[in-house]
Protein backbone atom coordinates (compact mmCIF):
# COMPACT_ATOMS: atom_id res chain seq x y z
CA UNK A 1 0.00 0.00 0.00
CA UNK A 2 1.44 3.36 -1.00
CA UNK A 3 2.09 6.18 1.40
CA UNK A 4 1.42 9.81 0.50
CA UNK A 5 3.85 12.53 1.46
CA UNK A 6 2.48 14.62 4.30
CA UNK A 7 3.60 18.16 5.13
CA UNK A 8 1.77 18.24 8.41
CA UNK A 9 4.55 17.00 10.60
CA UNK A 10 5.38 13.79 12.46
CA UNK A 11 2.95 11.16 13.61
CA UNK A 12 0.15 11.39 16.18
CA UNK A 13 0.81 12.96 19.55
CA UNK A 14 -2.69 13.42 20.86
CA UNK A 15 -6.05 12.91 19.12
CA UNK A 16 -8.40 15.83 18.66
CA UNK A 17 -11.54 13.71 18.55
CA UNK A 18 -12.82 10.90 20.75
CA UNK A 19 -11.93 7.40 19.69
CA UNK A 20 -14.78 4.96 19.20
CA UNK A 21 -14.73 1.85 21.34
CA UNK A 22 -15.54 -1.74 20.45
CA UNK A 23 -18.67 -3.10 18.85
CA UNK A 24 -19.76 -4.22 15.41
CA UNK A 25 -20.07 -0.67 14.05
CA UNK A 26 -16.59 0.22 15.32
CA UNK A 27 -15.03 -2.87 13.77
CA UNK A 28 -16.82 -2.20 10.48
CA UNK A 29 -15.58 1.39 10.55
CA UNK A 30 -12.00 0.28 11.16
CA UNK A 31 -12.23 -2.18 8.27
CA UNK A 32 -13.58 0.45 5.90
CA UNK A 33 -11.62 3.52 6.95
CA UNK A 34 -8.63 2.30 8.98
CA UNK A 35 -8.19 2.25 12.75
CA UNK A 36 -7.07 5.86 13.27
CA UNK A 37 -9.52 7.63 10.90
CA UNK A 38 -12.43 5.49 12.14
CA UNK A 39 -11.86 6.86 15.64
CA UNK A 40 -12.94 10.39 14.65
CA UNK A 41 -15.06 9.63 11.56
CA UNK A 42 -17.50 7.15 13.14
CA UNK A 43 -18.80 9.68 15.72
CA UNK A 44 -19.63 11.98 12.77
CA UNK A 45 -21.52 9.21 10.98
CA UNK A 46 -23.31 7.86 14.06
CA UNK A 47 -26.02 10.59 14.31
CA UNK A 48 -27.05 9.72 10.75
CA UNK A 49 -27.70 6.06 11.48
CA UNK A 50 -31.49 6.51 11.51
CA UNK A 51 -31.47 8.45 8.23
CA UNK A 52 -29.13 5.91 6.70
CA UNK A 53 -31.47 3.12 7.80
CA UNK A 54 -34.44 4.88 6.16
CA UNK A 55 -32.49 5.49 2.96
CA UNK A 56 -31.29 1.91 3.05
CA UNK A 57 -34.87 0.66 3.30
CA UNK A 58 -35.96 2.91 0.44
CA UNK A 59 -32.98 1.71 -1.61
CA UNK A 60 -33.85 -1.91 -0.99
CA UNK A 61 -37.45 -1.28 -2.05
CA UNK A 62 -36.21 0.49 -5.18
CA UNK A 63 -33.89 -2.43 -5.94
CA UNK A 64 -36.76 -4.89 -5.59
CA UNK A 65 -38.98 -2.76 -7.82
CA UNK A 66 -36.18 -2.72 -10.40
CA UNK A 67 -36.29 -6.51 -10.61
CA UNK A 68 -39.88 -6.49 -11.86
CA UNK A 69 -39.75 -4.84 -15.35
CA UNK A 70 -37.62 -7.53 -17.08
CA UNK A 71 -40.04 -10.24 -16.00
CA UNK A 72 -43.01 -8.12 -17.12
CA UNK A 73 -41.28 -7.70 -20.49
CA UNK A 74 -41.08 -11.49 -20.73
CA UNK A 75 -44.84 -11.72 -20.12
CA UNK A 76 -45.54 -9.02 -22.72
CA UNK A 77 -43.59 -10.99 -25.33
CA UNK A 78 -44.50 -14.57 -24.44
CA UNK A 79 -48.16 -14.17 -23.34
CA UNK A 80 -48.98 -11.20 -25.57
CA UNK A 81 -46.94 -10.96 -28.76
CA UNK A 82 -45.93 -14.58 -29.30
CA UNK A 83 -49.30 -15.94 -28.12
CA UNK A 84 -51.24 -13.42 -30.24
CA UNK A 85 -53.29 -12.39 -27.18
CA UNK A 86 -54.16 -8.68 -27.45
CA UNK A 87 -55.80 -8.54 -24.01
CA UNK A 88 -52.66 -9.97 -22.38
CA UNK A 89 -50.51 -7.63 -24.47
CA UNK A 90 -52.45 -4.55 -23.29
CA UNK A 91 -52.65 -5.68 -19.66
CA UNK A 92 -48.98 -6.53 -19.22
CA UNK A 93 -47.87 -3.43 -21.18
CA UNK A 94 -50.02 -1.24 -18.91
CA UNK A 95 -48.65 -2.98 -15.85
CA UNK A 96 -45.09 -2.42 -17.12
CA UNK A 97 -45.82 1.30 -17.61
CA UNK A 98 -47.37 1.66 -14.15
CA UNK A 99 -44.41 -0.03 -12.47
CA UNK A 100 -42.00 2.16 -14.44
CA UNK A 101 -43.91 5.34 -13.49
CA UNK A 102 -43.92 4.35 -9.83
CA UNK A 103 -40.20 3.59 -9.99
CA UNK A 104 -39.49 7.07 -11.39
CA UNK A 105 -41.39 8.84 -8.59
CA UNK A 106 -39.99 6.59 -5.89
CA UNK A 107 -36.46 7.09 -7.21
CA UNK A 108 -36.88 10.89 -7.24
CA UNK A 109 -38.00 10.87 -3.58
CA UNK A 110 -35.10 8.63 -2.64
CA UNK A 111 -32.61 10.91 -4.42
CA UNK A 112 -33.92 14.05 -2.70
CA UNK A 113 -33.73 12.46 0.76
CA UNK A 114 -30.30 11.11 -0.08
CA UNK A 115 -28.99 14.53 -1.13
CA UNK A 116 -30.43 16.21 1.96
CA UNK A 117 -28.70 13.81 4.35
CA UNK A 118 -25.52 13.72 2.28
CA UNK A 119 -24.89 17.49 2.26
CA UNK A 120 -25.57 17.71 6.01
CA UNK A 121 -23.08 14.96 6.70
CA UNK A 122 -20.46 16.73 4.57
CA UNK A 123 -21.09 19.96 6.50
CA UNK A 124 -20.56 18.10 9.80
CA UNK A 125 -17.34 16.55 8.50
CA UNK A 126 -15.94 19.91 7.44
CA UNK A 127 -17.01 21.50 10.72
CA UNK A 128 -15.11 18.79 12.61
CA UNK A 129 -12.01 19.40 10.52
CA UNK A 130 -12.28 23.15 11.08
CA UNK A 131 -12.57 22.58 14.84
CA UNK A 132 -9.37 20.52 14.65
CA UNK A 133 -7.60 23.38 12.88
CA UNK A 134 -8.92 25.92 15.37
CA UNK A 135 -7.37 23.86 18.17
CA UNK A 136 -3.90 24.11 16.61
CA UNK A 137 -1.43 26.51 18.24
CA UNK A 138 -0.16 29.41 16.11
CA UNK A 139 3.33 27.94 15.63
CA UNK A 140 1.80 24.88 13.92
CA UNK A 141 0.60 27.04 11.04
CA UNK A 142 4.12 28.25 10.34
CA UNK A 143 4.88 24.94 8.60
CA UNK A 144 1.59 24.77 6.66
CA UNK A 145 0.31 26.12 3.35
CA UNK A 146 -3.22 27.49 3.48
CA UNK A 147 -4.10 26.18 0.01
CA UNK A 148 -3.04 22.64 0.94
CA UNK A 149 -5.21 22.75 4.05
CA UNK A 150 -8.08 24.07 1.93
CA UNK A 151 -7.62 21.21 -0.56
CA UNK A 152 -7.97 18.74 2.31
CA UNK A 153 -11.06 20.33 3.82
CA UNK A 154 -12.66 20.67 0.39
CA UNK A 155 -11.59 17.85 -1.93
CA UNK A 156 -10.47 15.18 0.53
CA UNK A 157 -13.49 15.70 2.78
CA UNK A 158 -15.80 15.40 -0.24
CA UNK A 159 -14.12 12.16 -1.32
CA UNK A 160 -14.43 10.67 2.16
CA UNK A 161 -18.04 11.76 2.65
CA UNK A 162 -19.07 10.43 -0.74
CA UNK A 163 -17.56 7.05 -0.02
CA UNK A 164 -18.75 6.86 3.60
CA UNK A 165 -22.31 7.76 2.65
CA UNK A 166 -22.74 6.20 -0.78
CA UNK A 167 -20.81 3.00 -0.19
CA UNK A 168 -23.25 1.78 2.46
CA UNK A 169 -26.37 2.67 0.50
CA UNK A 170 -25.09 1.77 -2.95
CA UNK A 171 -23.32 -1.34 -1.73
CA UNK A 172 -26.29 -2.92 0.00
CA UNK A 173 -28.62 -1.95 -2.85
CA UNK A 174 -26.20 -3.58 -5.29
CA UNK A 175 -26.13 -6.72 -3.15
CA UNK A 176 -29.94 -6.97 -3.32
CA UNK A 177 -29.92 -6.47 -7.09
CA UNK A 178 -27.08 -8.96 -7.48
CA UNK A 179 -28.85 -11.63 -5.44
CA UNK A 180 -32.19 -10.98 -7.11
CA UNK A 181 -30.72 -10.90 -10.61
CA UNK A 182 -28.73 -14.09 -10.05
CA UNK A 183 -31.80 -15.85 -8.64
CA UNK A 184 -33.90 -14.86 -11.67
CA UNK A 185 -31.15 -16.11 -14.01
CA UNK A 186 -31.21 -19.51 -12.30
CA UNK A 187 -35.02 -19.57 -12.46
CA UNK A 188 -35.04 -18.79 -16.20
CA UNK A 189 -32.19 -21.16 -17.11
CA UNK A 190 -29.96 -22.55 -14.40
CA UNK A 191 -27.27 -23.84 -16.77
CA UNK A 192 -26.75 -20.47 -18.47
CA UNK A 193 -27.05 -18.82 -15.03
CA UNK A 194 -24.12 -20.83 -13.70
CA UNK A 195 -22.09 -19.97 -16.80
CA UNK A 196 -22.77 -16.27 -16.24
CA UNK A 197 -21.70 -16.52 -12.57
CA UNK A 198 -18.18 -17.54 -13.66
CA UNK A 199 -17.56 -13.89 -14.58
CA UNK A 200 -17.52 -12.73 -10.92
CA UNK A 201 -14.29 -14.43 -9.71
CA UNK A 202 -12.46 -13.41 -12.91
CA UNK A 203 -13.32 -9.73 -12.42
CA UNK A 204 -12.51 -9.92 -8.70
CA UNK A 205 -9.05 -11.33 -9.41
CA UNK A 206 -8.39 -8.56 -11.94
CA UNK A 207 -9.40 -5.78 -9.55
CA UNK A 208 -7.35 -7.27 -6.69
CA UNK A 209 -4.36 -6.99 -8.99
CA UNK A 210 -5.26 -3.41 -10.03
CA UNK A 211 -6.14 -1.93 -6.60
CA UNK A 212 -2.61 -1.03 -5.35
CA UNK A 213 -1.90 1.06 -8.43
CA UNK A 214 -5.31 2.74 -8.09
CA UNK A 215 -4.42 3.82 -4.56
CA UNK A 216 -0.94 4.97 -5.54
CA UNK A 217 -2.20 7.09 -8.45
CA UNK A 218 -4.93 8.61 -6.26
CA UNK A 219 -2.29 9.66 -3.73
CA UNK A 220 -0.06 11.37 -6.29
CA UNK A 221 -3.02 13.19 -7.86
CA UNK A 222 -4.23 14.41 -4.44
CA UNK A 223 -0.77 15.71 -3.57
CA UNK A 224 -0.45 17.50 -6.92
CA UNK A 225 -3.87 19.11 -6.48
CA UNK A 226 -2.89 20.28 -3.00
CA UNK A 227 0.31 21.90 -4.34
CA UNK A 228 -1.61 23.73 -7.05
CA UNK A 229 -4.26 24.99 -4.64
CA UNK A 230 -1.62 26.08 -2.14
CA UNK A 231 0.29 27.99 -4.81
CA UNK A 232 -2.84 29.72 -6.10
CA UNK A 233 -3.83 30.70 -2.56
CA UNK A 234 -0.41 32.23 -1.90
CA UNK A 235 -0.43 34.05 -5.24
CA UNK A 236 -3.90 35.56 -4.80
CA UNK A 237 -3.22 36.51 -1.19
CA UNK A 238 0.05 38.23 -2.08
CA UNK A 239 -0.87 39.63 -5.51
CA UNK A 240 -0.43 43.35 -4.62
CA UNK A 241 3.04 42.64 -3.21
CA UNK A 242 3.94 40.42 -6.18
CA UNK A 243 2.93 43.16 -8.59
CA UNK A 244 5.11 45.71 -6.84
CA UNK A 245 8.03 43.28 -6.59
CA UNK A 246 7.71 42.23 -10.28
CA UNK A 247 7.07 38.70 -9.13
CA UNK A 248 3.97 38.00 -11.20
CA UNK A 249 5.91 36.19 -13.95
CA UNK A 250 7.41 33.87 -11.36
CA UNK A 251 3.98 33.25 -9.80
CA UNK A 252 2.49 32.57 -13.23
CA UNK A 253 5.31 30.16 -14.04
CA UNK A 254 4.85 28.29 -10.80
CA UNK A 255 1.11 27.96 -11.42
CA UNK A 256 1.68 26.71 -14.97
CA UNK A 257 4.21 24.16 -13.70
CA UNK A 258 1.95 22.96 -10.87
CA UNK A 259 -1.03 22.77 -13.23
CA UNK A 260 1.02 20.81 -15.74
CA UNK A 261 2.12 18.35 -13.06
CA UNK A 262 -1.49 17.93 -11.93
CA UNK A 263 -2.70 17.46 -15.51
CA UNK A 264 -0.10 14.77 -16.10
CA UNK A 265 -1.13 12.88 -12.96
CA UNK A 266 -4.84 13.26 -13.74
CA UNK A 267 -4.34 11.94 -17.26
CA UNK A 268 -2.39 8.94 -15.96
CA UNK A 269 -5.07 8.32 -13.33
CA UNK A 270 -7.87 8.68 -15.90
CA UNK A 271 -6.12 6.32 -18.32
CA UNK A 272 -5.77 3.73 -15.58
CA UNK A 273 -9.41 4.24 -14.56
CA UNK A 274 -10.56 3.68 -18.14
CA UNK A 275 -8.41 0.54 -18.35
CA UNK A 276 -9.81 -1.04 -15.19
CA UNK A 277 -13.29 -0.05 -16.35
CA UNK A 278 -12.80 -1.44 -19.85
CA UNK A 279 -11.58 -4.91 -18.87
CA UNK A 280 -14.79 -5.86 -16.97
CA UNK A 281 -16.89 -4.34 -19.76
CA UNK A 282 -15.09 -6.40 -22.39
CA UNK A 283 -15.52 -9.56 -20.31
CA UNK A 284 -19.21 -8.73 -19.84
CA UNK A 285 -19.64 -8.14 -23.58
CA UNK A 286 -18.03 -11.50 -24.33
CA UNK A 287 -20.31 -13.22 -21.85
CA UNK A 288 -23.38 -11.46 -23.23
CA UNK A 289 -22.44 -12.45 -26.78
CA UNK A 290 -21.98 -16.05 -25.68
CA UNK A 291 -25.37 -16.04 -23.94
CA UNK A 292 -27.05 -14.60 -27.03
CA UNK A 293 -25.50 -17.31 -29.21
CA UNK A 294 -26.27 -20.20 -26.84
CA UNK A 295 -29.71 -18.87 -25.90
CA UNK A 296 -30.51 -17.93 -29.50
CA UNK A 297 -29.80 -21.47 -30.66
CA UNK A 298 -32.17 -22.75 -27.97
CA UNK A 299 -34.87 -20.31 -29.11
CA UNK A 300 -34.40 -21.24 -32.78
CA UNK A 301 -34.62 -24.93 -31.90
CA UNK A 302 -37.81 -24.26 -29.93
CA UNK A 303 -36.36 -25.25 -26.55
CA UNK A 304 -36.69 -21.80 -24.95
CA UNK A 305 -39.23 -18.95 -25.31
CA UNK A 306 -37.94 -15.72 -26.88
CA UNK A 307 -39.24 -13.65 -23.94
CA UNK A 308 -37.21 -15.78 -21.54
CA UNK A 309 -34.03 -15.05 -23.54
CA UNK A 310 -34.71 -11.30 -23.49
CA UNK A 311 -35.52 -11.37 -19.76
CA UNK A 312 -32.40 -13.48 -19.12
CA UNK A 313 -30.18 -10.90 -20.85
CA UNK A 314 -31.87 -8.11 -18.86
CA UNK A 315 -31.29 -9.94 -15.59
CA UNK A 316 -27.67 -10.44 -16.60
CA UNK A 317 -27.45 -6.68 -16.29
CA UNK A 318 -28.79 -7.00 -12.75
CA UNK A 319 -25.99 -9.43 -11.98
CA UNK A 320 -23.13 -7.82 -13.90
CA UNK A 321 -23.95 -4.18 -13.09
CA UNK A 322 -24.19 -4.59 -9.29
CA UNK A 323 -21.18 -6.90 -9.29
CA UNK A 324 -19.12 -4.25 -11.05
CA UNK A 325 -20.56 -1.59 -8.73
CA UNK A 326 -19.43 -3.55 -5.67
CA UNK A 327 -15.97 -4.03 -7.11
CA UNK A 328 -15.96 -0.33 -8.04
CA UNK A 329 -16.83 0.56 -4.43
CA UNK A 330 -13.88 -1.53 -3.33
CA UNK A 331 -11.63 0.51 -5.61
CA UNK A 332 -13.30 3.73 -4.42
CA UNK A 333 -12.29 2.71 -0.92
CA UNK A 334 -8.66 2.78 -2.04
CA UNK A 335 -9.07 6.40 -3.15
CA UNK A 336 -11.03 7.29 -0.01
CA UNK A 337 -8.32 5.86 2.24
CA UNK A 338 -5.77 8.12 0.57
CA UNK A 339 -8.00 11.10 1.39
CA UNK A 340 -8.54 9.76 4.91
CA UNK A 341 -4.82 9.59 5.59
CA UNK A 342 -4.51 13.24 4.55
CA UNK A 343 -7.42 14.23 6.82
CA UNK A 344 -6.17 12.04 9.65
CA UNK A 345 -3.00 14.15 9.67
CA UNK A 346 -5.18 17.18 10.46
CA UNK A 347 -7.03 15.35 13.20
CA UNK A 348 -4.17 13.64 15.00
CA UNK A 349 -0.80 15.28 14.27
CA UNK A 350 0.93 17.65 16.65
CA UNK A 351 0.07 19.33 19.93
CA UNK A 352 -3.34 20.81 20.50
CA UNK A 353 -5.34 22.66 23.10
CA UNK A 354 -8.92 21.57 23.74
CA UNK A 355 -11.69 22.75 26.00
CA UNK A 356 -11.65 19.38 27.73
CA UNK A 357 -8.45 20.28 29.57
CA UNK A 358 -9.19 20.32 33.28
CA UNK A 359 -7.47 23.23 35.01
CA UNK A 360 -8.14 25.59 37.85
CA UNK A 361 -9.36 29.02 36.81
CA UNK A 362 -7.11 31.66 38.38
CA UNK A 363 -8.76 34.03 40.84
CA UNK A 364 -5.96 36.58 40.41
CA UNK A 365 -4.06 37.76 37.34
CA UNK A 366 -0.51 38.49 38.45
CA UNK A 367 1.97 37.15 35.86
CA UNK A 368 5.10 35.31 36.92
CA UNK A 369 7.86 33.99 34.65
CA UNK A 370 10.08 31.44 36.39
CA UNK A 371 13.33 30.57 34.57
CA UNK A 372 11.62 30.58 31.17
CA UNK A 373 13.80 29.44 28.25
CA UNK A 374 12.20 29.38 24.82
CA UNK A 375 12.73 29.62 21.09
CA UNK A 376 12.85 27.37 17.98
CA UNK A 377 16.43 26.21 18.64
CA UNK A 378 16.55 24.08 21.77
CA UNK A 379 20.35 24.05 21.72
CA UNK A 380 20.57 27.86 21.78
CA UNK A 381 17.33 29.06 23.41
CA UNK A 382 16.37 32.55 24.51
CA UNK A 383 16.42 33.25 28.21
CA UNK A 384 16.18 32.26 30.94
CA UNK A 385 13.65 34.96 31.80
CA UNK A 386 12.45 35.72 35.31
CA UNK A 387 9.85 38.40 35.96
CA UNK A 388 7.01 39.31 38.34
CA UNK A 389 4.29 41.44 36.75
CA UNK A 390 1.62 42.59 39.16
CA UNK A 391 -1.94 42.84 37.90
CA UNK A 392 -2.63 46.36 36.61
CA UNK A 393 0.98 46.92 35.51
CA UNK A 394 1.80 48.66 32.24
CA UNK A 395 4.85 46.76 30.95
CA UNK A 396 7.17 47.57 28.06
CA UNK A 397 8.71 44.44 26.53
CA UNK A 398 11.75 45.63 24.62
CA UNK A 399 14.79 44.33 22.80
CA UNK A 400 16.30 44.22 19.29
CA UNK A 401 14.59 42.44 16.40
CA UNK A 402 14.96 38.69 16.74
CA UNK A 403 15.42 38.81 20.50
CA UNK A 404 12.29 36.68 21.02
CA UNK A 405 9.68 39.27 22.08
CA UNK A 406 6.80 37.79 20.09
CA UNK A 407 7.83 34.25 21.08
CA UNK A 408 7.77 35.24 24.75
CA UNK A 409 4.31 36.75 24.29
CA UNK A 410 3.10 33.46 22.80
CA UNK A 411 4.31 31.77 25.99
CA UNK A 412 2.44 34.31 28.13
CA UNK A 413 -0.73 33.63 26.12
CA UNK A 414 -0.29 29.87 26.55
CA UNK A 415 -0.06 29.28 22.80
CA UNK A 416 3.47 27.90 23.00
CA UNK A 417 5.30 25.89 25.62
CA UNK A 418 8.67 26.92 27.07
CA UNK A 419 11.71 24.71 26.70
CA UNK A 420 12.12 25.02 30.45
CA UNK A 421 10.55 27.03 33.23
CA UNK A 422 6.95 28.10 33.81
CA UNK A 423 4.61 30.98 33.01
CA UNK A 424 2.00 31.45 35.75
CA UNK A 425 -1.10 33.61 35.84
CA UNK A 426 -2.57 33.87 39.32
CA UNK A 427 -0.40 30.90 40.29
CA UNK A 428 -1.81 28.68 37.50
CA UNK A 429 0.35 27.47 34.62
CA UNK A 430 -1.03 29.19 31.50
CA UNK A 431 -0.30 26.05 29.47
CA UNK A 432 -2.89 24.14 31.49
CA UNK A 433 -5.68 26.64 31.01
CA UNK A 434 -8.58 25.56 28.85
CA UNK A 435 -8.98 27.55 25.66
CA UNK A 436 -12.21 29.24 26.73
CA UNK A 437 -10.63 30.21 30.06
CA UNK A 438 -7.55 31.81 28.50
CA UNK A 439 -9.76 33.65 26.01
CA UNK A 440 -11.46 35.39 28.92
CA UNK A 441 -8.13 36.39 30.49
CA UNK A 442 -6.11 37.64 27.51
CA UNK A 443 -6.75 39.99 24.62
CA UNK A 444 -4.05 40.43 21.99
CA UNK A 445 -3.50 42.69 18.98
CA UNK A 446 -0.59 41.73 16.72
CA UNK A 447 1.30 43.66 14.10
CA UNK A 448 -0.50 41.75 11.35
CA UNK A 449 -4.22 42.50 11.77
CA UNK A 450 -6.81 39.92 10.77
CA UNK A 451 -9.70 41.36 8.76
CA UNK A 452 -12.25 39.15 7.01
CA UNK A 453 -14.55 40.03 4.13
CA UNK A 454 -17.62 40.87 6.16
CA UNK A 455 -19.28 43.88 7.76
CA UNK A 456 -17.51 46.04 10.32
CA UNK A 457 -19.94 44.72 12.93
CA UNK A 458 -19.00 41.12 12.13
CA UNK A 459 -15.29 41.94 12.07
CA UNK A 460 -15.47 43.21 15.61
CA UNK A 461 -16.58 39.74 16.80
CA UNK A 462 -18.64 41.30 19.57
CA UNK A 463 -18.86 39.42 22.84
CA UNK A 464 -22.28 37.90 23.54
CA UNK A 465 -22.72 40.00 26.66
CA UNK A 466 -22.22 43.13 24.58
CA UNK A 467 -24.37 41.98 21.68
CA UNK A 468 -27.29 41.29 24.02
CA UNK A 469 -27.02 44.61 25.84
CA UNK A 470 -29.54 47.31 24.81
CA UNK A 471 -26.78 49.91 24.21
CA UNK A 472 -24.41 47.65 22.24
CA UNK A 473 -24.18 49.97 19.22
CA UNK A 474 -23.57 52.98 21.47
CA UNK A 475 -20.63 51.21 23.15
CA UNK A 476 -19.18 50.21 19.78
CA UNK A 477 -19.43 53.74 18.40
CA UNK A 478 -17.87 55.16 21.55
CA UNK A 479 -14.92 52.80 21.09
CA UNK A 480 -14.59 53.67 17.40
CA UNK A 481 -14.63 57.39 18.25
CA UNK A 482 -11.93 56.87 20.88
CA UNK A 483 -9.74 55.21 18.24
CA UNK A 484 -10.50 57.96 15.69
CA UNK A 485 -12.51 55.63 13.43
CA UNK A 486 -16.04 56.90 14.02
CA UNK A 487 -16.21 59.54 11.29
CA UNK A 488 -14.57 57.17 8.79
CA UNK A 489 -17.44 54.67 9.04
CA UNK A 490 -20.30 57.06 9.68
CA UNK A 491 -19.60 58.46 6.24
CA UNK A 492 -19.87 54.94 4.79
CA UNK A 493 -22.49 52.37 5.79
CA UNK A 494 -21.90 52.54 9.52
CA UNK A 495 -21.45 49.21 11.27
CA UNK A 496 -22.80 47.52 8.14
CA UNK A 497 -19.87 48.75 6.03
CA UNK A 498 -18.43 45.75 4.22
CA UNK A 499 -14.67 45.38 4.64
CA UNK A 500 -12.68 43.70 1.87
CA UNK A 501 -10.78 40.45 2.29
CA UNK A 502 -7.63 41.00 4.39
CA UNK A 503 -8.77 44.60 4.82
CA UNK A 504 -7.59 45.64 1.36
CA UNK A 505 -10.17 48.45 1.34
CA UNK A 506 -8.54 49.94 4.46
CA UNK A 507 -5.24 51.57 5.26
CA UNK A 508 -2.74 49.72 7.43
CA UNK A 509 -3.46 51.98 10.39
CA UNK A 510 -7.22 51.50 10.03
CA UNK A 511 -6.80 47.73 10.00
CA UNK A 512 -4.74 47.86 13.18
CA UNK A 513 -7.19 50.15 14.97
CA UNK A 514 -10.18 47.94 14.03
CA UNK A 515 -8.37 44.96 15.54
CA UNK A 516 -7.59 47.02 18.63
CA UNK A 517 -11.28 47.95 18.93
CA UNK A 518 -12.15 44.25 18.66
CA UNK A 519 -9.79 43.45 21.55
CA UNK A 520 -10.90 46.32 23.77
CA UNK A 521 -14.57 45.44 23.33
CA UNK A 522 -13.95 41.89 24.53
CA UNK A 523 -13.62 40.92 28.20
CA UNK A 524 -10.00 40.59 29.36
CA UNK A 525 -7.66 41.07 32.29
CA UNK A 526 -4.36 41.19 30.39
CA UNK A 527 -3.99 43.19 27.16
CA UNK A 528 -1.06 42.36 24.85
CA UNK A 529 -0.11 44.86 22.12
CA UNK A 530 2.63 43.38 19.91
CA UNK A 531 3.61 46.18 17.51
CA UNK A 532 -0.15 46.75 17.37
CA UNK A 533 0.08 50.42 16.33
CA UNK A 534 3.16 50.23 14.09
CA UNK A 535 1.27 51.76 11.14
CA UNK A 536 -0.49 54.49 13.13
CA UNK A 537 0.97 58.00 13.27
CA UNK A 538 2.62 59.19 16.49
CA UNK A 539 -0.09 61.69 17.47
CA UNK A 540 -2.83 59.05 17.21
CA UNK A 541 -0.70 56.53 19.12
CA UNK A 542 -0.36 58.99 22.00
CA UNK A 543 -4.12 59.69 22.06
CA UNK A 544 -5.02 55.99 21.85
CA UNK A 545 -2.60 54.93 24.59
CA UNK A 546 -3.81 57.74 26.83
CA UNK A 547 -7.36 56.44 26.32
CA UNK A 548 -6.32 52.85 27.13
CA UNK A 549 -4.35 53.93 30.22
CA UNK A 550 -7.34 55.91 31.45
CA UNK A 551 -10.13 53.40 30.73
CA UNK A 552 -8.21 50.20 31.55
CA UNK A 553 -5.88 51.44 34.29
CA UNK A 554 -6.68 48.50 36.59
CA UNK A 555 -5.77 45.88 33.98
CA UNK A 556 -2.38 44.60 32.86
CA UNK A 557 -1.06 46.08 29.60
CA UNK A 558 1.98 44.58 27.84
CA UNK A 559 3.41 46.54 24.91
CA UNK A 560 6.13 45.89 22.35
CA UNK A 561 7.12 48.58 19.86
CA UNK A 562 10.01 49.66 17.67
CA UNK A 563 8.52 53.13 17.34
CA UNK A 564 9.05 56.06 19.66
CA UNK A 565 8.46 54.76 23.16
CA UNK A 566 7.54 58.26 24.35
CA UNK A 567 4.30 58.22 22.32
CA UNK A 568 3.11 55.26 24.43
CA UNK A 569 3.25 57.20 27.69
CA UNK A 570 4.88 56.16 30.94
CA UNK A 571 5.48 52.52 31.81
CA UNK A 572 5.41 50.95 35.25
CA UNK A 573 7.90 48.24 34.34
CA UNK A 574 10.33 47.35 31.55
CA UNK A 575 11.38 43.83 30.57
CA UNK A 576 14.39 43.90 28.26
CA UNK A 577 15.34 40.91 26.11
CA UNK A 578 18.94 41.00 24.98
CA UNK A 579 20.91 37.87 25.72
CA UNK A 580 20.04 37.49 29.42
CA UNK A 581 16.73 39.22 30.14
CA UNK A 582 16.60 42.03 32.66
CA UNK A 583 13.48 43.25 34.42
CA UNK A 584 13.35 46.66 36.06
Amino acid sequence: MSQTTDILGPGPERPLAPRSSGGLAARAGQALFGASPAGWLMPILRPYSARLSLLLLLGLIAACIGLVPPYLSKLVIDQGLMAGNIDALVFWSGTLFAVGLFAVGFGALNNILHMRASVRMLADLRRTLLDALIARPPQWYGAQRAGELLARIDGDAGEVQQFAFNSVLGGLSSIVRLIGGTAMLLVLNWKLGLAAAVLAPIELAFLIWARPRTERLAGTARSARGRLTAGLSETLHGMPALQLARGTDWARGRTVMDQGALNERLMIQQGWTEFIRAVPQVLSALLRAGIFIAGGIMVIQGHWPLGSLIAFVAYMGFMIGPMQSLLGIWHAQARARVALRRLDALMTTGPCQTDSVAAACPDAFDLRLEGVSFGPDRTHPFGPVDADIRHGTKLLLTGPSGAGKTSLLMLVLGQQRPISGRVLVGGVDVGSLAKNTSAGIFAMVSQRPIIVQATLRENLFLDDSLVNSPDADDKVWAMLDALDLGDRFRSAEGLDTVLGENGLTLSGGERQRICLARALLSPFHILVLDEALSEVDTARVSAIMAFIDREFAGLTRIVTTHASVESYGAFDQVLELSGAARCR
